[in-house]
């Protein structure tokens, strides 16, 4: 049976950082209420169903998180985690979580080893944070911290390797040595190692997975099926419009066809010889957090969504795979959530269900 893995953002409570780079009481859900709609029937704002503009630093919240994901057939969450050289980001879900062994969910998590801008892209971009990687002595307490979560029962393990998933592993630089360390670290610790799973996003992640000594890699969907781009086919067509025809100068967000996007995923295939764990994606709208830059795919709907899914399961039990990974539970401004909304309700929930019982 296919596990389904939901990747999972803690920024929905206020944080220092956030207050300070942002404005005070800044969290994922301002950028969302703030949505309007750019062009004739476009859905935004997205609206949590009943207003449910939930705080995850209320263990309810984690409660009822838990509970209607196992509801519907989803296995567990595999949460971003924020560590950038000892200072730590948004850690306070995740230790409620720890803290709190009736939340009845299983988890792993996601390093984003990335750093956090302003303005990306534009002249004036501002670094906020660096992404950096220290030594030793950094890389010790990064292991402590990870395994303060390893040793919990809920946290997804392989062959007794705790998962952990690397957002972007071809950045750092120190990997081979990083990882040598942690495996030692892991093995007095009782473990066999760690089950290290890099993030497939473009080509060049596959490469750094191969020559990293990764046990596996997972499709992050839709990017990785767009950004595929060495063929003529609907991703070239996406870059080349989004990138060149656009120009980002026209004032008008990027529309891209929902059906056309899953053609392109399902059709690929990743050669690689590490394990390749699928994704799949419901929604993409990201316009509530860069307005006309953004991008959407249009027609999305839970029918069409428990089409490909079924499609990406079949595929992957004849991977054999044990996971697939599904973007995203709730990441709101990027129109990837499986939480229901005021328009479409638990539908996109109800299509995982169908999906499973195939």
């Amino acid at each position: 049976m296919i596990k389904l893995l939901a990747m999972y953002l803690p920024q929905y409570h206020e944080i220092e950082q956030n207050n300070r780079w942002w404005e005070p009481g800044f969290t994922e859900w301002t950028n969302l209420k703030r949505a309007v709609p750019l062009y004739p029937k476009h859905r935004q704002p997205r609206i949590p169903l009943n207003n449910n503009y939930y705080n995850l630093l209320n263990k309810d919240t984690l409660v009822w998180q838990a509970q209607l994901a196992k509801d519907y057939g989803i296995y567990g969450f595999c949460i971003y985690h924020y560590w950038f050289e000892g200072v730590q980001l948004m850690e306070k879900p995740l230790e409620i979580l720890l803290e709190n062994k009736d939340i009845n969910t299983h988890f792993c998590f996601s390093w984003a080893n990335h750093t956090w801008t302003k303005a990306p892209g534009k002249k004036d971009e501002k670094i906020l944070i660096r992404q950096t990687y220290g030594d030793k002595e950094d890389w010790l307490k990064h292991f402590k911290y990870l395994n303060r979560f390893f040793v919990d029962d809920r946290y997804i393990k392989i062959d007794n390797k705790p998962i952990l998933v690397i957002y972007n592993a071809v950045d750092i630089q120190c990997w081979d040595e990083m990882k040598k360390y942690w495996n030692k670290l892991s093995k007095e610790a009782g473990w066999s190692g760690i089950y290290y799973i890099s993030t497939l996003k473009n080509e060049g992640d596959i490469k750094a997975g191969n020559e990293g000594g990764f046990d596996a890699q997972f499709e992050y969907q839709p990017t990785f099926g767009l950004r595929r781009n060495n063929k003529l086919n609907y991703g070239f067509w996406y870059h080349f419009k989004y990138n060149v025809l656009n120009l980002k100068i026209y004032n008008h967000i990027s529309k891209f066809n929902y059906d056309r996007v899953w053609k392109c995923i399902l059709k690929n295939s990743t050669k690689s010889k590490l394990k390749t764990f699928l994704g799949a994606f419901n929604d993409w709208d990201t316009s509530a957090r860069w307005g006309h830059k953004g991008s959407v795919m249009c027609d999305a709907s839970p029918a069409k969504f428990y089409y490909y899914l079924k499609e990406q399961i079949r595929r992957s039990e004849k991977l054999e795979n044990d996971f697939l990974f599904i973007t995203a539970w709730n990441e709101w401004s990027e129109g990837a959530y499986l939480e229901p909304d005021n328009d479409v309700k638990y539908g996109y929930l109800e299509a995982i269900k169908r999906a499973l019982d195939y």
